[in-house]
């Protein structure tokens, strides 16, 4: 959060036109959360004026400051092409309040991540299947980690804290939250 703040107050410090950022770190379909909390921002600045937007993907952020950029300079304007666009990608916190177990696939929490709030029957639906190393359970959680989709074949069952997943590395395909 803090990398998020910092930017905010860079943009409204600059003399921005139309500078507003609206990111949501977790979007939901179906009831399954998505993302990771990584997001790409980007800026233009023709001029003396500052555009920026963010997008989950690079190409995506340097579209909407593109359109952005546009609104405030001209449709088409020279300026405000995608591909001169200045972008940075960062991780947001996506909550201090450790509500969610964290899942990496390198070992002492390194690597990607996935933060899990719910039960997840298909890890391969987030690209996480056969990936988990290390993982983080919130304090007083209890999970149940599965070798099979759909919480079945053999399971490891973990209480809060940093773990490796030593018994289990790379073999699980489904979780299931016991208790919070």
């Amino acid at each position: 959060m803090n990398k998020l703040f910092v930017l905010l107050a860079l943009l409204t410090l600059s003399t921005a036109v139309r500078a507003d950022i609206l990111i949501n770190p977790q979007i939901v379909v179906n009831g399954q959360s998505q993302g990771g909390g990584r997001i790409h921002i980007c800026t233009l600045t023709p001029f003396n004026s500052v555009y920026a937007d963010a997008g989950r993907s690079e190409w995506l952020a340097r579209q909407k400051v593109s359109r952005r950029c546009q609104q405030g300079q001209g449709s088409n304007s020279l300026f405000c092409e995608p591909a001169k666009a200045s972008c940075l990608t960062t991780r947001l916190d996506e909550g201090d309040d450790a509500s969610t177990l964290l899942v990496f696939d390198g070992a002492h929490q390194n690597g990607e991540s996935l933060r899990i709030d719910r039960d997840i029957a298909d890890l391969g639906r987030y690209g996480f299947a056969n990936r988990i190393s290390s993982f983080t359970v919130p304090a007083g959680w209890v999970v149940r980690f599965f070798e099979e989709t759909d919480f079945r074949g053999g399971y490891y069952t973990r209480k809060g804290g940093e773990q490796e997943a030593t018994d289990f590395n790379n073999r699980i395909r489904s979780v299931r939250i016991l208790s919070r």
